[in-house]
């Protein structure tokens, strides 16, 4: 955790597409709604933790407790939200997220917060999409500098962080392949049926022939299987590896793990196939 960094959870839309309020959903099957996952997420990296809501918003489940703080005037949309948050703190640097990216992983804001503090004068840190190369606003580092730079475009009516992002040329970090999908949103009930939600994060590591077809020794790799089984399945799948499970060993945590062995966040998994000619 990182004192010197304040945290902002930006929760103050009407959620009109999804028909309800999108913080208090619960996604994955952890239990925890999507505020009370992205404060815990926040709360990793960041020192005090702040809920941003709206003018009369309640507050969203699993976010009680938290202290608000209310947009404000002369900003519109999430803007008015991250202009709240310097006026509460004008010297902080700012690490702020959406409500609804139920994909992010701490490795996304962990890349983030390294990047700022390699160079804390920046203004902005923030990712590069997957899908269009522009900027995601609402998962980044806003320094002290980006203060003024906001205030700025607010008084030239410019509300769009994105739009503010581009026209002042921010560098921005490329996703890493196991993330692509990290910075989708989730607005309606359709996007919450297509999006990945509940994905843990595990370590392979590839030996022998599996190495060569991979063309890489280890990797991180998001996936929403819930056991050793389904793993190596959606693995064969994924990279037309041609694994059969009938012949091909499951190793978590460097133990063999018969098919039903539960998947957790961290474990390392090695897959092991019959040497040719054994």
């Amino acid at each position: 955790m990182n004192s010197a960094l304040h945290g902002l959870l930006l929760a103050g839309g009407k959620s009109s597409r999804m028909g309800c309020d999108k913080a208090s959903m619960v996604f994955g099957d952890d239990g925890l709604t999507q505020a009370g996952r992205a404060l815990r997420l926040l709360r990793q990296f960041c020192g005090p933790v702040y809920l941003s809501l709206r003018e009369g918003q309640p507050v969203p489940a699993g976010g009680e407790g938290v202290p608000v703080l209310r947009d404000a005037p002369g900003g519109q949309g999430p803007l008015a939200g991250i202009l709240a948050a310097f006026r509460q703190a004008r010297g902080a640097a700012w690490l702020v997220m959406a409500c609804d990216l139920p994909l992010v992983r701490p490795g996304v804001l962990a890349r983030l917060v390294a990047r700022y503090a390699e160079d804390p004068l920046l203004p902005f840190v923030a990712y590069a999409s997957a899908l269009d190369g522009l900027p995601e606003p609402l998962c980044a580092v806003y320094g002290p500098s980006a203060f003024p730079v906001l205030g700025r475009h607010a008084a030239r009516g410019h509300f769009c962080p994105r739009r503010i992002l581009r026209e002042e040329s921010v560098p921005l970090l490329a996703l890493p392949e196991v993330d692509t999908g990290a910075l989708t949103n989730v607005n309606t009930p359709q996007d919450v049926a297509g999006a990945r939600i509940g994905a843990r994060e595990v370590r392979v590591a590839w030996f022998g022939r599996l190495a060569e077809q991979r063309g890489l020794r280890e990797e991180s790799v998001a996936t929403t299987a819930k056991t050793a089984g389904e793993f190596l399945r959606e693995m064969s799948d994924r990279h037309r590896l041609g694994l059969d499970p009938g012949v091909v060993r499951v190793a978590v945590n460097d133990e063999f793990a018969p098919d039903a062995h539960p998947l957790q966040t961290g474990d390392r998994v090695v897959f092991l196939a019959p040497f040719a000619g054994g």
